[in-house]
C-alpha cells in the first residue's frame, strides 16, 4: 500500500513512525529535527522498545525518548494500521496547542454552527485545538481532556482509515468540502457515538487548519433499528392470515397471538397473553405438545404438519394443525413461532372418506380373480405382442438385405445415400460424401467356367471381405448382379481412393477356393465419385462414381480411377 507520508503527517501528527516487519523504516525529519538528533539515533532509540520491533506487540500509550542534551521528551502514541504496515502517530506533551482563538475569526465559527446544536473540532496538524463544548458532553470529556489530544484517538478503530481519507482530502483542497460521511467515535465510557461528519480546511498564519463538525445521529440509528425490528414482528404476525399466530417464550407462555386465535379460543387476547400455551390444549395432549416444543428450542428442528385438538372457552374441541419454528435474536433462540389453521371440517371429511375407503376395499376383494384372470390374459397378450416385434424386425430386416450376400440391397442403398445427401445439404460450414462403385472383373467368364454356384460363393466372399475393409460408418450394399457399392460419409477424394486400393489390394491378394475352383482369384475394377456442399445431387454422384468404374474396365480392369471433368 502506498503511503502518503505528507498527508499523514499533516493529518496526525509532524511526528510520524512507520513500522514493518523488521521494526521501524521510517522516522520523519521532524521528529529528529525536535529531539536534535540524526535519524539513525532515533531509530536506535526506538528499536530500544520492544513493542516497536515485536509484529502485533500493542503499542504504549506513551514513550520518552533522549533528546541531543541529554534529555527526554515524552509523546502520546496512537496506532492505526494501513494495509501492512502501522502508523505511529506522536503528540508531545510539552507542546501545548495555540490557542484557537489567536489565529480565528468570527466567519469560522458561523461555518461552524450553522446547524447547531451540532459537535465540532478544529484540528492542527494532527492534534485537537478547539473542541465545543456540546461534543465534550456527548464524550463524557472535560475541554481540556480532549484539547492537545491526537484527534485519531477519539474515532472507534473501524472508521479510522475512512477519517484518515476524508482528512487528506480536506487538507488537500484546502478551502473545499467533501460530501458528509458517517463517523463513530468513543466516549469515556467506551460508548460508541454515531455521527454525521462534515469538514473543510481553512489557513490561519499559513497553517492549514481542519475544521469538523458533527452532527449525533446515535438516537435516530437506535430509532431506525428499533423500529425495523417492529415492521418485521408486524410482517412475522400477519404474513399468513387467516391464520392462528402464537408467539411462545422458552418457557412455554404465550407472548403474543393474533385475533384469529383470540376468536377461535373466546377469549380476548389480553387474557390469553402470559398463559401457558398448554392450558388451551386436551389434557390428554398436554405432555406430549409440552415435549414437542422443548425438543424445537433445544434443537431448532422445526416442526411441520402436526395436529392437535383446542378446547375453547365453550368447551368445543377444535382440531388444528400446525407448524412451528424457533426466532432467533442475536444467535439465541428468543422465542417460537407457531402457525395453525382449523382442519376440524377436514377431519369430518377424512372420516367419510375412511369409510368410502373400506367399502371400495371390499368391492376391489371380489375383483381380485377377475383382476388374477386379465393379468394372466394380459401376460399372453405382451408375449404375442413381443414375438410380433420380433418378427417385424426380421422381415424389415430381410426387406432392405441381399439374400445372398447379406449387405444391404439395392433398394436400402438407394434410401440410404439420399440420406447421406440430405445430411451434408444440412451441414453448416461445408462438408464432402464420397461413393464406390466396383464390378468383378470378367465375372461372366467365371461362372461360365466354374459354374454359377461356385459364382455365387465368389460375391458372398466378396462381400464378406469388402466388410472387413470399410469404417463403421461406411454403408455397404450389392448394386446388382455383380457390382457392389461403398458409400463413404465425411471422406474426400483422396481418402476415397486409400479405401478403394484397399479393398482392391485385399480382393486381389485373397484366393478363393470353392468345387472345381482351388486358389482361384477375382479382382475388381473400382469407380470413385464425390460432392461436396452445394454440389448435392445423388444422381450426380452416381454418375460420376460409374463413368469411373467404367473407365477403369477400359484401362486394363483390377484398378481404381476417379471420375474427371470430360
Amino acid at each position: 500500500m502506498d503511503l502518503d507520508i505528507a498527508g499523514l503527517e499533516a493529518v496526525l501528527s509532524p511526528y510520524i513512525v512507520l513500522l514493518g516487519g523488521t521494526g521501524v523504516h521510517y522516522v520523519s525529519a521532524a521528529l529528529s529535527g525536535r529531539l536534535g538528533v540524526d535519524e539513525g539515533e532515533v531509530r536506535r532509540g526506538l528499536d530500544r522498545i520492544p513493542a516497536f520491533v515485536s509484529p502485533g506487540a500493542e503499542i504504549p500509550s506513551s514513550v520518552a525518548l533522549a533528546t541531543k542534551g541529554g534529555g527526554e521528551d515524552v509523546f502520546a502514541c496512537t496506532a492505526i494500521t494501513l494495509g501492512d504496515c502501522r502508523v505511529i502517530a506522536l503528540i508531545s506533551e510539552k507542546n501545548p496547542a495555540r490557542p484557537f482563538v489567536e489565529y480565528a475569526d468570527r466567519d469560522t465559527f458561523v461555518r461552524m454552527f450553522t446547524r447547531a446544536p451540532v459537535g465540532g473540532l478544529v484540528v492542527d496538524r494532527g492534534v485537537v485545538v478547539y473542541v465545543n463544548e456540546f461534543l465534550c458532553a456527548l464524550l463524557e470529556k472535560e475541554r481540556g481532556q480532549v484539547l492537545g489530544t491526537s484527534v485519531i484517538s477519539l474515532v472507534s478503530k473501524e472508521g479510522r482509515q475512512d477519517f484518515i481519507r476524508a482528512c487528506q482530502i480536506w487538507h488537500d483542497q484546502g478551502n473545499g468540502e467533501v460530501e458528509t460521511f458517517d463517523l463513530m467515535l468513543t466516549s469515556c465510557r467506551g460508548s460508541r457515538l454515531l455521527f454525521t461528519a462534515r469538514g473543510g480546511c481553512i489557513e490561519r498564519a499559513s497553517r492549514r487548519l481542519i475544521w469538523i463538525t458533527l452532527d449525533d445521529v446515535t438516537e435516530n440509528h437506535r430509532i431506525r433499528r428499533a423500529l425495523k425490528e417492529e415492521q418485521l414482528k408486524f410482517a412475522e404476525l400477519f404474513g399468513e392470515l387467516p391464520a392462528g399466530i402464537i408467539y411462545i417464550s422458552p418457557r412455554g407462555r404465550i407472548m403474543e397471538c393474533n385475533d384469529y386465535v383470540a376468536a377461535l379460543v373466546g377469549r380476548p387476547r389480553e387474557q390469553i397473553r402470559g398463559t401457558p400455551f398448554t392450558d388451551h390444549v386436551s389434557p390428554d395432549q398436554a405432555g406430549v405438545l409440552r415435549d414437542d416444543f422443548r425438543e424445537l428450542f433445544t434443537d431448532g428442528r422445526e416442526i411441520a404438519k402436526r395436529e392437535s385438538t383446542i378446547t375453547t372457552m365453550d368447551g368445543r374441541p377444535v382440531t388444528i394443525e400446525y407448524n412451528a419454528r424457533v426466532i432467533y435474536r442475536k444467535g439465541h433462540p428468543s422465542k417460537a413461532l407457531m402457525m395453525f389453521s382449523d382442519v376440524t371440517d377436514k377431519k369430518v371429511l377424512e372420516l367419510e372418506l375412511l369409510e368410502k375407503n373400506a367399502e371400495m376395499e371390499r368391492t376391489l376383494w371380489d375383483m381380485a380373480e377377475v383382476k388374477d384372470a386379465l393379468e394372466a390374459r394380459a401376460g399372453e397378450l405382451n408375449k404375442a405382442t413381443e414375438d410380433l416385434k420380433q418378427l417385424n424386425e426380421k422381415l424389415n430386416l430381410l426387406s432392405i438385405t441381399d439374400g445372398l450376400t447379406e449387405v444391404y440391397n439395392h433398394r436400402h442403398f438407394q434410401d440410404r445415400l439420399t440420406e447421406e445427401v440430405e445430411r451434408l445439404n444440412r451441414l453448416k460450414g461445408g462438408g464432402v460424401l464420397s461413393l464406390l462403385l466396383m464390378d468383378i472383373d470378367d465375372f461372366k467368364l467365371f461362372n461360365d467356367t466354374y459354374g454359377h454356384q461356385c459364382g455365387d460363393m465368389v460375391l458372398k466372399h466378396i462381400a464378406s471381405l469388402l466388410k472387413s475393409s470399410i469404417r463403421s460408418i461406411d454403408i455397404l450394399a450389392r448394386y446388382g448382379g455383380e457390382e457392389f457399392a461403398v458409400i463413404l460419409p465425411n471422406a474426400g477424394t483422396e481418402q476415397a481412393v486409400i479405401v478403394g486400393e484397399r479393398i482392391r489390394q485385399t480382393i486381389r491378394s485373397t484366393p478363393f477356393t470353392y468345387g472345381e475352383a482351388v486358389g482361384a482369384k477375382v479382382t475388381v475394377s473400382i469407380g470413385v465419385g464425390t460432392i461436396v456442399s452445394g454440389n448435392t445431387d445423388k444422381a450426380d454422384l452416381v454418375r460420376k462414381a460409374d463413368s469411373a468404374m467404367y473407365a477403369a474396365k477400359a484401362r486394363w480392369k483390377d484398378r481404381v480411377e476417379v471420375w474427371e471433368e470430360d
